[in-house]
């Protein structure tokens, strides 16, 4: 023999109604979307080399976003973009960079969302400088590195 009792019934009842309007108020919502509004490299507009430091930034529509940078398919190095509390401004994610080989160099932002790119000609490094050596990033482009960061 079974025998049901009203407050059993009362909280089935309850909890039923609470899963429905969360699944109402879920499907209602827009999803979120990390896409990367901007993308620069500083100083910009001017001839690049081999051997000189670059700073590549992608301006993201929200904070925390995982932003991988490529060189022709290469992996840069990654940052987590972040905005500024004290001063209100688009959360930032950068990289620095520093071209190893002369050449048409297609640079990619990608923040697993969307992708960004910027095609620059690089100019073997002048005569006499002293070309810098580039330096590997703190954090690389796989899955891992995301984890790691605890980024999404």
């Amino acid at each position: 023999m079974t025998t049901h009792s009203r407050p059993g019934r009362r909280i089935g009842w309850g909890l039923t109604g609470l899963a429905a309007t969360v699944a109402v108020i879920t499907a209602g919502a827009p999803a979120a979307s990390a896409d990367i509004m901007v993308f620069n490299i500083d100083p910009a507009g001017q001839t690049y080399y081999v051997g000189t430091n670059y700073r590549l930034r992608a301006i993201t529509e929200f904070g925390d976003d995982f932003v991988s940078f490529y060189d022709n398919g290469q992996c840069i190095g990654s940052s987590v973009s972040k905005g500024n509390a004290e001063v209100p401004t688009a959360p930032i994610a950068g990289v620095y960079w520093i071209p190893s080989t002369a050449g048409h160099h297609v640079i990619t932002a990608n923040d697993g969302k969307s992708t960004m790119t910027i095609t620059l000609d690089i100019q073997p490094a002048p005569a006499g400088s002293t070309p810098a050596t580039p330096q590997p990033q703190l954090v690389g482009c796989s899955q891992i590195d995301r984890l790691l960061t605890g980024s999404s």
